[in-house]
């Protein structure tokens, strides 16, 4: 036994540090997969963004007006401010001459016009044609038209959006926007300067909804307002231009950049597509850096103020909420709390400077390729590194090393996974230390391995922790019963000296049996050269048909690899035959207390052994019954042999043969089986003519089942069968 375990040892050792391998580049491989940063990099990657790396650039262009809690307050407003509050805002920025005026709001329904129209409606009345209109009606019916629009609140936003001429005005996604919003249907979307208009951004709008058309048509431009949101709720990235209907839309971003600048704006668009086709991370500016002007600031400023005049003159500014009554708070790396309205001024920044840091560009991606290569070559070097501390220092140094290209990208503007990469280092360097640490453990697992030439790991463990289960007695259960035999063993043994045929059958029984192992079935015997083993038994295997059946077609292949290396050293070409039948039997342990097997009684087993003797009838190497074949003929190609009588039974049962994997066959092997199935169909129709033909047809693709019913039509043609005949061909031999 010790030295079948220190042969094993070494194959054992061997598969341990390919899984540990495949560690090494797998995890860092999958991150290419995701749009970084991954999963496992974000707490990283925001903890860097927040307290290590610097910030954006930030300068005075960007200037935030913020409706915020205390101008609210000072105003004795709530949000949202009415309507008529928007256009005398719009009016004192404009009259301080700024470059862009971007408001981070939306405006798809009309504002309420009772008293609107109901002045309207009395001035109609006056200057009716029935009525005598006095010198003082007409003032009137002129008076009440003039404060009608004056308190119309959509004409009034919508002129002074229109003598501002340099207004941004918003577009929700409706997907993503809360609350109702069938009205202001987005209306056609000019180009973007410098966009192409075939290029389909990676954002894109499910429901897009613009604003009134009074206003629509007042504004410079829309601009898209939606920003993404990563898995875990938080942004990091920055879309500047998304898909909306027909057409591209522009973020509030880019929008109000580019009528900032009109002389840059195409430059401005392909810039904002320059990095990871236009949804770049973002780098962030402290919040506390940006200028920012309250809105009861704006609204109580006298014309000429000074400090106003310096604080918007030539500059784009962004009108946004930061009151708590508004939930406009989002979750940023920077901040947990951060006004959305700051996301659009970032991005802003960013643009302006040519400040993004990407994840999917070739650089990004070569690295990460590189790296995992690179573990994997450390890991290989391993093998031949005796000591362990080299091990510990060349992992940890290239920890480190990488560690340092993952810091200095991000101060570049790339971004690289880190932690997928340090795992593939660092878990296998733990992983080749407890190889060498449990070197005594690896050996009493190999000795262990003894018992599973029998039985598969899992029954083994199962065992182990449940001796009970090795005591005396059966039980009733579904299982699988799988019978190989050698084909002529008898003449192989005749032509091959002792020692040569002993070398033979245990290169071939060993491997047949992993073959089964693997797939997880329990050797019960061999019997000279056969092999009897069980799928489903002792562990519960609700696919025990599937892997039976799945072992047979790969021991079959596992034999035809080996036939030529055999026959190379001089050994007779050799062949097996396999019997694979399910259902119920007997299943456990049968014997004397002294002695005895795990092993599997009755009906089913029997079949199955009848079935592997049956191949030869037909001239093939791999037979089913019928139950099996219904539980796995969605997971194979099988065909319909014939119906069986086997020796000692008087029912016929159907047997098949299982041809490749479902969808695995070649076209010459579909149609081989093609024209047997339909011969097959005439036979038992008594159609002799028709399955001769057909017969015939497959058995010139070689179908020895074909020929064997060839043979049998000369002699059903010459004596055909009486009435009673049912088809069913009786076996006369086991």
């Amino acid at each position: 036994m010790s030295e079948q375990a220190a042969s094993r040892r070494p194959t054992r050792y061997r598969v341990a540090r390919l899984a540990l391998g495949l560690v090494t580049f797998v995890p860092t491989l999958l991150a290419l997969l995701e749009q970084g940063p991954t999963l496992a990099d974000r707490p990283v990657y925001d903890l860097l963004i927040r307290d290590v790396l610097p910030r954006a650039t930030v300068d005075d262009e960007v200037v935030f007006v913020d409706i915020d809690d205390g101008s609210l307050g000072d105003l004795d407003q709530r949000w949202p401010i009415p309507r008529l509050m928007w256009a005398r805002l719009v009016r004192q920025i404009a009259q301080f001459q700024p470059s862009a005026i971007a408001l981070d709001a939306f405006f798809p329904e009309r504002s309420s016009k009772g008293e609107v129209e109901l002045a309207l409606s009395v001035a109609d009345r006056l200057r009716d044609d029935g009525l005598d209109l006095t010198p003082e009606g007409k003032t009137l019916a002129d008076d009440l038209d003039l404060q009608a629009g004056l308190r119309d609140a959509d004409r009034q936003l919508a002129k002074a959006i229109a003598d501002a001429g340099n207004v941004v005005l918003g577009i929700a996604d409706g997907g993503t926007t809360a609350g109702a919003l069938a009205a202001a249907e987005l209306p056609e979307l000019p180009p973007i300067p410098g966009v192409p208009d075939h290029v389909t951004p990676t954002l894109s709008y499910q429901t897009p909804r613009g604003n009134i058309p009074e206003l629509t048509m007042s504004a410079r431009t829309q601009a898209g307002l939606h920003v993404p949101y990563s898995q875990d709720g938080i942004i990091r990235r920055y879309g500047y231009v998304a898909r909306a209907g027909r057409r591209n839309v522009a973020s509030l971003a880019l929008a109000a950049a580019q009528v900032a600048h009109p002389d840059k704006a195409k430059v401005l668009g392909s810039r904002a597509l320059s990095v990871d086709g236009g949804l770049p991370l973002l780098r962030w500016v402290p919040t506390e850096k940006i200028r920012r002007v309250r809105l009861s600031d704006i609204l109580d400023a006298q014309p000429g103020d000074e400090a106003l005049a310096r604080a918007l003159k030539g500059r784009i500014v962004f009108v946004g909420v930061s009151a708590v009554g508004a939930a406009d708070r989002r979750q940023t790396p920077l901040r947990s709390d951060l006004p959305g309205t700051y996301v659009h001024i970032n991005a802003t920044f960013n643009l302006l400077h040519t400040e993004f840091t990407g994840s999917e560009g070739r650089l990004e991606h070569g690295l990460t390729i590189f790296a995992a290569v690179l573990a994997l070559l450390l890991y290989i070097a391993w093998a031949r590194v005796g000591s362990s501390s080299v091990v510990v220092f060349s992992a940890v140094g290239l920890a480190l090393v990488w560690g340092g290209v993952a810091a200095v990208g991000l101060y570049q503007g790339w971004l690289v996974p880190s932690v997928p990469v340090l795992l593939g280092i660092l878990v296998p360097m733990g992983g080749e230390l407890v190889l060498r640490a449990n070197s005594a453990e690896a050996a009493r697992q190999q000795i262990r391995s003894a018992f599973q030439q029998y039985l598969s790991p899992a029954v083994v463990e199962e065992l182990v922790a449940d001796p009970d289960k090795l005591r005396l007695g059966g039980r009733r259960r579904e299982i699988t019963a799988f019978f190989s035999d050698v084909a002529g063993f008898t003449s192989i043994s005749e032509a091959l000296d002792p020692a040569d045929l002993t070398a033979l059958l245990n290169e071939y029984l060993g491997a047949m049996t992993d073959v089964i192992l693997e797939e997880g079935g329990t050797v019960d015997k061999y019997i000279g050269d056969a092999i009897v083993a069980m799928f489903g038994a002792p562990l519960d295997q609700p696919d025990h048909a599937e892997r039976a059946v799945r072992a047979a077609l790969r021991c079959r292949q596992r034999l035809a690899e080996l036939r030529p290396q055999w026959v190379a050293r001089g050994w007779p070409e050799v062949g097996a035959r396999i019997g694979v039948n399910s259902g119920v039997a007997v299943v456990g342990n049968m014997g004397s207390a002294q002695r005895f097997d795990y092993t599997m009684l009755g009906d089913t087993v029997n079949l199955a052994a009848r079935l592997e003797g049956a191949n030869k009838a037909y001239g093939i190497e791999l037979m089913i019954g019928e139950k099996t074949a219904a539980l796995v003929r969605d997971s194979f190609v099988l065909r319909e042999l014939d119906k069986i009588r086997v020796k000692g039974k008087q029912q016929g049962v159907a047997v098949f043969e299982p041809v490749a994997q479902a969808g695995a066959a070649d076209p010459e092997t579909a149609r081989r089986i093609s024209e047997f199935a339909i011969g097959l169909t005439a036979w038992r129709g008594r159609e002799w003519e028709v399955a001769r033909s057909r017969f015939q047809s497959a058995a010139n693709l070689g179908d020895e089942p074909a020929k064997v019913f060839l043979a049998r039509l000369e002699t059903i043609v010459q004596d055909p069968p009486g009435p009673d005949w049912d088809g069913v061909y009786e076996m006369k031999t086991k």
